[in-house]
């Protein structure tokens, strides 16, 4: 005879409590899993690429796009920095050091190209004013570490924002007058964080919106944006929490409007490169692959026409492109518009 006093009901074998908590358990998965946000990813091709770089290993970095003299420039972050054709021809290579990123701008009134140099810890930059026929060129100490740099026209001024190896200091640079605006610490609005290993790289200005995005990297893989004029901190858009896989690094902006389009993003963990609202709250709108491209740095992309695209292209760094050295690859914007239509993604 079982004893009242101290049985245990059963259910399915399983004691009542651990069957509650089991339930329990189970529930907060499903709800959690409904509330997430589900990567949706297509494949498109890259439809030319670059030369490899000179330099073995982890060399190749981060592309610009010269719409003016329909170019592409290309960093070796150990060597300089190339010139190529659309097709991926090498143009011309200029041997000037450690240059890891590489940013520019054309207006109707400006033409600058800026760079950051890891050997001699210089912001480098070349504006013409093209209406005034002005030349102004540099090379800015900046007393840290460089590492990634971004430039845009702010209320008709070129300014640069210069990231720390290793630290968590942004420099925001008035170019032609050659000094700093401001300095702030991307890791201001988190708390616990240590500064090794959460440095920033990939940013972008958003000229006509006035903001600034910037990836951080390390811990927690975080996407950032930041107001351009107060360099208020507006939201965290997305991190390795949410869709991004490993570190979030080159970013980009496909303009479809003054005011619209989508922030390109490169998840660099998983191969893949994320697309959000170019629009706050800079909602997912999903994802892409490139065949044959993996562990991408950095990236650049023109909504302008340019050579035989009239979409633009975007062109990403392969960091594998084996057997050979790491290069560049080529993609028309129309593929991914027209697979982005019928993909579009999650608007959560």
């Amino acid at each position: 005879m079982m004893n009242t006093a101290t049985h245990t009901h059963l259910v399915s074998g399983l004691p009542i409590k651990k069957t509650l908590k089991y339930f329990c358990l189970l529930f907060l998965a499903i709800l959690l899993s409904s509330c997430s946000q589900s990567k949706e990813v297509f494949t498109v091709p890259f439809v030319a690429e670059t030369n490899p770089v000179g330099t073995e290993g982890d060399a190749a970095d981060d592309p610009w796009i010269d719409t003016k003299n329909q170019i592409i420039w290309g960093t070796d972050k150990r060597a300089g920095f190339y010139q190529y054709s659309l097709d991926g021809t090498e143009l011309d290579f200029k041997a000037v050091g450690a240059v890891n990123n590489i940013d520019g701008r054309v207006t109707d009134e400006f033409y600058c190209v800026v760079n950051s140099n890891r050997t001699f810890h210089t912001l480098d930059y070349a504006c013409l004013n093209l209406l005034l026929e002005e030349e102004y060129s540099g090379s800015l100490e900046a007393g840290m570490n460089v590492y990634g740099v971004c430039m845009g026209i702010i209320n008709n001024k070129p300014v640069a924002i210069l990231t720390e190896e290793e630290g968590v200091n942004i420099q925001y640079w008035d170019l032609l007058n050659e000094e700093i605006i401001s300095t702030f610490d991307i890791t201001a609005d988190e708390s616990n964080v240590s500064p090794a290993g959460n440095e920033a790289e990939g940013c972008v200005f958003d000229d006509e919106q006035k903001r600034i995005f910037i990836s951080r990297e390390g811990s927690n893989g975080i996407l950032k944006a930041y107001d351009a004029e107060t360099l208020g901190f507006i939201k965290a858009i997305d991190s390795r929490q949410g869709l991004i896989n490993g570190d979030p690094e080159g970013i980009a902006i496909y303009k479809t409007n003054e005011t619209e389009g989508f922030i390109i993003v490169s998840s660099q963990g998983d191969n893949t490169f994320n697309m959000y609202d170019r629009k706050a709250p800079f909602l997912y709108q999903g994802s892409f692959m490139i065949e044959g491209v993996e562990d991408t740095d950095g990236i650049d992309v023109t909504h302008l026409q340019i050579g035989d695209y009239p979409a633009g292209i975007l062109v990403v760094q392969d960091g594998k492109n084996s057997p050979n050295n790491q290069n560049f690859k080529i993609v028309d914007m129309d593929e991914v518009l027209k697979k982005k239509a019928l993909n579009p993604g999650s608007t959560k």
